[in-house]
């Protein structure tokens, strides 16, 4: 019955293909209020909203909400933004975004909210309703050498913008600072965010930033203070598996730099805002070859002798990465065939052993009771290795089929990723992952149906035992 409810969902959503043919073709100025009759001086409004069904093998042994299960099925809102930039002046900028991320049945809800948000995972309330909006960035920005030459639309050779606030001009790698709003393969492998809610918000931290090009050369460099986070490390007897491993304890810590550069070899990208683009659906012929680095002193720590007494020995956080991006139009406007694709290796230092597990919204998953088969080391529901002390290398490629293939607005873009890490902690063993799927593009990124199918590892004795996967149908409208 589940799987039945679940093809009826996925039928009337990709049903939506029928309004494909009323979009408008161009969202330029999103929802703009100009305070000059030249256009110079404004406030813009931009927002979407993504929503996801999903099917997902759970990992063995888990329980949902108590009750031991397989798999599951649920909706969800994976994402939800309201941006606003106020063009004060040709060198003044300053952008607001606010949103909501990860909304399930049973998890994503207000903390200390009770039967009205997040009653706690002790079953005393519900899990997933009134989920909190929040300030992802927040910055002020000034044009030392602007982009444009005065009076006229002809670029400089050279340009510097600086900022100060909450932001997201990161560096490590392009999709480190990824646009949620115009994914490739509908989301990211998540370790290209390695701070994630640690010692960053989302992804942003507070700081001051330089941006700007060097003919073809783009750049940005953060000097950044990382949020404070203050785990302890575990103590375990010597001898054991995960002795002395490192934890996020960063109270010693200073200040963070981090900066990101990429040869720009055919059109220029737009760096207006940080975001980066997934794809550009045949709109744009981009390559680009870049390398990052992030670094912050004593940001994790280790207990000296492994005991619960020992004094903590901290460590730096050392980060780099470097990637390709193509996206390349062919075979005329006719048909305007395109091919996207990205790789990129990273090199992560934590201290010894650092590991993380996680994923994209697992609900309210425990053990089951009864349960004595095998268990993932990374824990329970969709849970896997994702971040830690190694090295990860992730590619991800997509073809544009053509115009001609129907006679309206309707693009098909078909996608595939791999995923290889190795950590640390796990000595030589690999760990993989692979997806598939499609995007069915109703009006451009601004009206989107995503279907994919993505595996994920499933650690048993420090190795991947098997996989288990997850069937996910998305929209996503953006204004």
């Amino acid at each position: 019955m589940k799987q039945l409810l679940f093809i009826c969902a996925l039928c009337l959503i990709t049903g939506l293909s029928s309004f494909a043919q009323g979009g408008s073709p161009e969202y330029k100025d999103g929802m703009r209020i100009k305070f000059d009759s030249s256009g110079k001086k404004y406030i813009q409004f931009n927002t979407y909203a993504t929503f996801w069904a999903r099917h997902t093998r759970a990992n063995p042994g888990t329980a949902i909400n108590g009750v031991q299960k397989d798999s599951w099925t649920d909706f969800s809102i994976r994402q939800f933004r309201l941006t606003t930039y106020s063009q004060l002046g040709p060198r003044y900028l300053i952008v607001a975004n606010i949103g909501i991320d990860n909304q399930t049945f049973s998890s994503g809800g207000s903390s200390g909210g009770g039967n009205t948000g997040n009653g706690s995972a002790q079953f005393q309330g519900t899990l997933g309703k009134k989920p909190e909006l929040y300030v992802h960035d927040l910055w002020n920005e000034y044009a030392v050498l602007p982009d444009h030459k005065d009076a006229s639309c002809r670029m400089n050779n050279v340009s510097l913008y600086v900022g100060t606030g909450l932001h997201y001009w990161m560096g490590i790698s392009r999709m480190t600072t990824a646009s949620s709003s115009n994914y490739l393969a509908l989301d990211v492998p998540l370790y290209n965010w390695p701070l994630v809610d640690l010692s960053d918000q989302f992804a942003r931290q507070i700081g001051v930033y330089a941006k700007g090009h060097v003919y073809k050369l783009s750049y940005r460099w953060a000097v950044n203070k990382p949020f404070t986070v203050l785990n302890q490390p575990v103590a375990y007897p010597a001898g054991a598996p995960d002795s002395g491993y490192a934890v996020d304890n960063n109270a010693a810590g200073g200040l963070s730099t981090t900066g990101y550069v990429a040869w720009q070899f055919f059109e220029r990208e737009s760096d207006f805002l940080p975001f980066t683009v997934g794809t550009y659906v045949g709109t744009k012929k981009v390559l680009n070859v870049g390398a990052g680095y992030y670094y912050t002193a004593s940001g994790t720590t280790t207990q000296r002798s492994n005991t619960a007494t020992a004094a903590l020995q901290e460590h730096n956080i050392g980060l780099w990465a470097t990637d390709v991006f193509a996206d390349i139009p062919f075979g005329g406007n006719t048909s305007n065939w395109a091919f996207t694709g990205y790789s990129v290796y990273y090199n992560y230092h934590f201290g010894p052993g650092y590991l993380r597990n996680g994923s994209i919204m697992n609900v309210n998953a425990g053990a089951a009771e009864r349960y004595n088969g095998v268990k993932s080391q990374a824990g329970f529901g969709n849970l896997a290795p994702i971040i830690g002390t190694g090295t990860s290398w992730f590619t991800q490629a997509g073809i544009l089929l053509p115009k001609t293939m129907w006679r309206s607005a309707v693009r098909v873009q078909a996608f595939g990723e791999y995923s290889w890490q190795r950590f640390q902690r796990y000595g030589s063993n690999a760990f993989t992952y692979w997806s598939c799927g499609s995007n069915i593009f109703l009006d451009g990124h601004h009206a989107r149906v995503t279907l994919k199918y993505q595996t994920r590892p499933v650690v048993v004795a420090d190795r991947q035992y098997t996989s288990r996967g997850t069937f996910i149908v998305a929209t996503q409208v953006s204004l």
